[in-house]
């Protein structure tokens, strides 16, 4: 009787284990075939180095409704920074340009709204992110923000993974047509893409002063 119920109790142990294995396949595949379309949205970057255009929207595709990625669809490849100035659900993304290594990709993605928290409206950010070839994020920074208060500018590319940002805040402004002009806040800082999908930000400068900008 006890060999009985020890039989029995390995059989529905092992069936128990299969069950579970069956069922993680198949969040792996599902999950697998989500990415492969996600990561198919982004068009391939054909430069040696990465510079503005790589944050660029890209271009509509030929019967293509509209370009906007779901975020129903792939809001587990698309990270949220609570620094941003818009509340997650009012974000909309679109996507830029990928580059693919041999362990990852590197990937820009349009983050916008069009309600902000505060002043800056509409509100742009610029994203970098890096995803292992299952899916996965490795890392991410925002690049730049734009809006009607805050520009960026990336500099020209000196390395094949770096990049030299240039970030412009008002903080007291009068405006006359396109020109902007008071107190800004500036910040000089150095994007790097590691070898392993890590990305590092260096801040190398920041100072106030008074600028007349044409947006």
């Amino acid at each position: 009787m006890k060999t009985f119920f020890a039989t029995t109790l390995c059989i529905i142990c092992c069936l128990n284990k299969m069950t579970t294995n069956e069922k993680f396949c198949y969040i792996n595949e599902d999950k697998k075939q989500k990415f492969e379309s996600f990561i198919s949205k982004f068009d391939v970057y054909d430069k040696t180095c990465i510079d503005k255009d790589f944050f660029q929207q890209r271009d509509e595709r030929n019967g293509e409704l509209h370009t906007e990625l779901s975020k129903q669809e792939f809001s587990s490849f698309i990270p949220y920074d609570s620094e941003c100035n818009c509340e997650k659900d009012e974000f909309y993304y679109r996507p830029c340009y990928r580059i693919d290594k041999n362990d990852f990709y590197i990937v820009a993605i349009l983050a916008s709204c069009d309600i902000t928290i505060t002043e800056g409206y509409p509100f742009d950010a610029s994203l970098l992110i890096t995803y292992d070839k299952s899916g996965n994020i490795i890392d991410y920074e925002i690049i730049g923000i734009g809006s009607d208060v805050e520009q960026y500018k990336t500099e020209f590319c000196k390395k094949e993974n770096e990049l030299l940002i240039t970030q412009q805040s008002f903080t007291e402004i009068t405006s006359a047509s396109n020109k902007y002009s008071g107190k800004c806040n500036v910040s000089i800082y150095r994007i790097t893409i590691n070898t392993d999908g890590t990305i590092d930000k260096e801040v190398i400068k920041e100072y106030e002063d008074n600028l007349s900008i044409e947006f």
